[in-house]
C-alpha cells in the first residue's frame, strides 16, 4: 500500500489539512495560555517592575496619539511639496516620488488630499486610498506639464 504522505483524492487532501489545522490552532491556544500564565507569574513576582513596564507603555501610546493628532501643516506647505513630488517624478524619480508619499502620515496624506481636490467615497479614507490618489495627482500633473511644454514648443517654431 502507499504511505500516509498520499492521498487518492482531493477530498481526502483536504480532509487531512483541515485536521492538521485543528491541530495547529489547538497548539497555539496552548502555548498561548501558557505565554499568559508566565505574564501573570511575572506580574506577581515582580510588581514594581512590571508597574513601571506598564507606565511606560502608557506614556508612549500617549504620545504616540498626540503625534498623529497634531494640527497637520498649512496648505502653502502641502501645495510646495506636492510640487516637489510632482518636479521628482517628472525627472524620472518617480519611485522616490512613490518613497516619499508612503512615508506621510495619515494627517499629511489627508491634507495634501483635501488641498488637490480629490473626493473620496468614504468619509475616512484609508491610508492606501489617500496614497494611491495623491500619487495619482502627482502623475496626472507630470504628463500636463508634459504636454504643455510640448504645446509650447509647437508655438515657438
Amino acid at each position: 500500500m502507499s504511505s500516509g504522505l498520499e492521498f487518492r483524492d482531493g477530498e481526502q487532501e483536504v480532509i487531512k489539512l483541515l485536521e492538521e489545522c485543528a491541530e495547529l490552532k489547538r497548539m497555539l491556544r496552548l502555548i498561548s495560555g501558557q505565554l499568559g500564565r508566565m505574564e501573570n507569574r511575572i506580574r506577581h513576582a515582580f510588581p514594581s517592575i512590571t508597574q513601571k513596564v506598564q507606565e511606560r507603555k502608557v506614556q508612549e501610546r500617549k504620545v504616540a496619539h498626540a503625534e498623529r493628532h497634531l494640527a497637520p501643516r498649512s496648505a502653502d506647505e502641502v501645495l510646495a511639496e506636492f510640487d516637489k513630488l510632482v518636479a521628482l517624478a517628472a525627472c524620472g524619480a518617480s519611485q522616490d516620488a512613490e518613497r516619499i508619499v508612503d512615508s506621510r502620515s495619515s494627517a499629511d496624506l489627508l491634507a495634501m488630499a483635501k488641498e488637490l481636490g480629490v473626493s473620496f467615497p468614504k468619509s475616512k479614507p484609508s491610508v492606501k486610498d489617500l496614497r494611491a490618489a495623491i500619487f495619482g495627482k502627482v502623475r496626472e500633473s507630470v504628463l500636463l506639464s508634459r504636454h504643455n511644454t510640448r504645446t509650447s514648443v509647437r508655438a515657438e517654431g
